[in-house]
C-alpha cells in the first residue's frame, strides 16, 4: 500500500507532568517500524536533508515552492516556548530515516536441466530477455544459447524457460547468468555500476549514504497547541508538559502553598494598600 499519513490532535493525558512526544501531530518511525508499517521500504537516507521521523501526506506538493508550516517544540531565548516551523511541503511529505536501505535476496530457482546427464548449476542459466538486456547495457555483441555437443547435449525440461545465453564484451566470451548473479549479490536491485577489465565486466557496488553520524538535529515533530491548563517545564530530564490543574490539586492535598493560594493574597494585599490611601 501506499505510505499515507495525516495529523491527529492527541488527548491530554490525565496525568500531572508527561513529555513532549504526548503533543505530537505525527507517528514517528524508524526503518524497521516503517517497513512493518507500509510493507515497503522507506526512501534511501537524502543527504541533502536532515533527518525526520515523520511525514505528512496531506500537504501541497504540486509546485516545488510550497510550504508547510507546523507548531513545533523550541528552545529560546526566555526557555522552552511552542514556536511555528516551516519547512518545504516535499520534505514535510516523506521521511528521512538514517540506516542502509535493505534489497530484497536474489535466488536462483533450481533446475532439471542436464547437461550430459548431469544436472546443471542453475546459475549460469537466464531468460533471453534478461540476457539481451545485460548484453545491451554493457556494449555486448553476439548472443548465443548454448545447446552442448553430441557426447553432453544440453537437455532442457518443457517447464524450464531459462537457457544458458553467452556474448561477447571487447572479445571475452560472458555467461549472462552468472553477470546477472553478481550484478544482484548484495540484494536485488542494490546499487552499484559495471566496469569493464580486463578479465571482463566486473560489477562494483555504490556505497550509500546512511545518515548514522549526521551531525545535525532531526526536524523536530509537530505538535499541538498548550491548552489553558498546560505550560513547558525544564527538568532533568529536558522540557515536560506539566498540567498546572492536577498540580495545584497535588499542592493542595498535600497542604502546600499553591498558586491559587498565591492570587487571593495578592488581591487581600492589593485591598489593604487601597484602604490605607
Amino acid at each position: 500500500m501506499s505510505p499515507t499519513s495525516q495529523p491527529v490532535v492527541p488527548a491530554q493525558p490525565d496525568l500531572e507532568c508527561y513529555g513532549i512526544q504526548s503533543l505530537a501531530l505525527f507517528v514517528s518511525y524508524t526503518r524497521q517500524s516503517y517497513l512493518a508499517a507500509f510493507g515497503v521500504q522507506a526512501p534511501a537516507w537524502d543527504p541533502t536533508r536532515p533527518a525526520k521521523s515523520w511525514f505528512d501526506t496531506t500537504v501541497d506538493t504540486s509546485s516545488p515552492g510550497n510550504t508547510a508550516t507546523y507548531n513545533v517544540v523550541s528552545a529560546g531565548a526566555s526557555g522552552w516556548t511552542i514556536a511555528p516551523l516551516t519547512i518545504p511541503a516535499i520534505e514535510a511529505a516523506s521521511v528521512n530515516l538514517p540506516g542502509a536501505v535493505t534489497y530484497p535476496p536474489y535466488t536462483i530457482a533450481p533446475t532439471d536441466a542436464t547437461s550430459g546427464g548431469a544436472v546443471i548449476n542453475p546459475a549460469y542459466l537466464s531468460l533471453e530477455a534478461d540476457a539481451r538486456a545485460l548484453m545491451a547495457s554493457l556494449g555486448g555483441t553476439d548472443l548465443n544459447q548454448e545447446t552442448g555437443n553430441a557426447a553432453f547435449p544440453i537437455i532442457y525440461p518443457a517447464d524450464e524457460p531459462r537457457r544458458i545465453w553467452d556474448f561477447y564484451v571487447n572479445g571475452i566470451l560472458c555467461n549472462a547468468g552468472q553477470l546477472l548473479a553478481q550484478m544482484n549479490a548484495n540484494g536485488t536491485g542494490a546499487p552499484g555500476k559495471w566496469q569493464i577489465t580486463a578479465n571482463g565486466p566486473a560489477w562494483v557496488p555504490t556505497p550509500a549514504p546512511t545518515g548514522l553520524n549526521d551531525p545535525r538535529p532531526p526536524r523536530p515533530m509537530p505538535v499541538r497547541n498548550l491548552l489553558p491548563n498546560e505550560m513547558l517545564q525544564t527538568g532533568l530530564m529536558g522540557v515536560s508538559v506539566i498540567r498546572t490543574d492536577l498540580q495545584q490539586q497535588q499542592e493542595a492535598q498535600q497542604g502546600q502553598f499553591t498558586a491559587d493560594d498565591r492570587a487571593t493574597l495578592q488581591q487581600i494585599y492589593k485591598m489593604l494598600a487601597n484602604l490605607s490611601v
